[in-house]
């Protein structure tokens, strides 16, 4: 147990400094679109060496594959974008939120209404929400707000279609495939999308967000799994906005305000609420 706890909390600091790459003088096209390269060329090697790549299961399965690819593009494309039009605390905080909707969306396939829980942990969310949404700020950070809560709606997505394919796929086959789709789904953007990266140091950290933050961060995810419960990890994982909210403002200087503190926790509580409700 003790390897699968270090491995996890290695996963959550890693998945946690995912926002600073939105930082990069960069289009969260290009950054989704190197992400997903980097991260396809890590896996597909990473797989090369000790098996478990089958292009001929995924070729079965090859529509949810690119229906979960291009959601995980978008969820991938929104959040860096709330990182540059709001801050790095709004994006990650917002993101946090994908457990209501994941509910919701469970709850609507099922046929059935919410338990007490459940709803109780939405409001507060809700609630949360409400109060980082600052409806005085330029546009710029109100859109990024509302933009953070699309790509945590669009990862509630993901999760509840790309479940499934567990089912029939190894985990390093289905992200390998879904990387691909990431890839080829930016291409048609990259042209106009811009600024691209410029400086050698950009793509430097573009090389480490999809070697390490992706791909070596899903590997980790994995071995945990194995060792782990599902809800102990996904209990790790939500602290994301923690350990983004902290290395910006180490790195960057980004102000923790009261009522980024505040708000934080109800939803970082609300939302391990719904992740351990142990609903299927």
């Amino acid at each position: 147990m003790n390897a699968g706890l270090i491995a996890i909390n290695l996963a959550a600091i890693i998945f946690g400094s995912a926002a600073l790459f939105g930082e990069l003088h960069a289009s969260p096209f290009w950054i989704v679109g190197a992400r997903g390269l980097f991260a396809a060329i890590t896996l597909f090697f990473y797989a090369f060496t000790v098996g478990g790549l089958n292009l001929t299961s995924a070729k079965n399965h090859l529509k949810p594959l690119v229906i979960t690819g291009v959601l995980l593009s978008y969820h991938w494309v929104s959040f860096f974008a709330s990182v540059q039009m709001a801050d790095i605390a709004i994006a990650t905080l917002t993101f946090a939120t994908f457990p209501l909707f994941t509910i919701l969306l469970q709850s609507i396939r099922a046929k059935s209404w919410p338990n007490l829980i459940e709803i109780a942990a939405g409001a507060v969310i809700v609630i949360a929400v409400g109060m980082l949404v600052d409806v005085k700020a330029e546009g710029a950070k109100l859109f990024g707000t509302v933009i953070g809560l699309t790509s945590a709606l669009a990862f509630a997505f993901f999760g509840v279609f790309a479940k499934s394919l567990t089912l029939y796929m190894r985990p390093i086959t289905i992200s390998f495939v879904q990387n691909i789709v990431v890839v080829v789904s930016m291409l048609p953007f990259l042209g106009f999308m811009g600024p691209a990266p410029e400086r050698g140091s950009d793509w430097m950290w573009l090389v480490v967000l999809g070697v390490v933050t992706t791909a070596l961060m899903h590997q980790l995810y994995l071995f945990a799994l194995s060792r782990l419960s599902a809800k102990t990890c996904s209990g790790f994982i939500a602290l994301e906005p923690v350990y983004a909210i902290a290395f910006a403002a180490i790195l960057f200087g980004q102000p923790i305000t009261l009522w980024v503190v505040v708000s934080g926790l109800m939803i970082i509580g609300a939302s391990l609420a719904l992740l351990f409700t142990d609903r299927q």
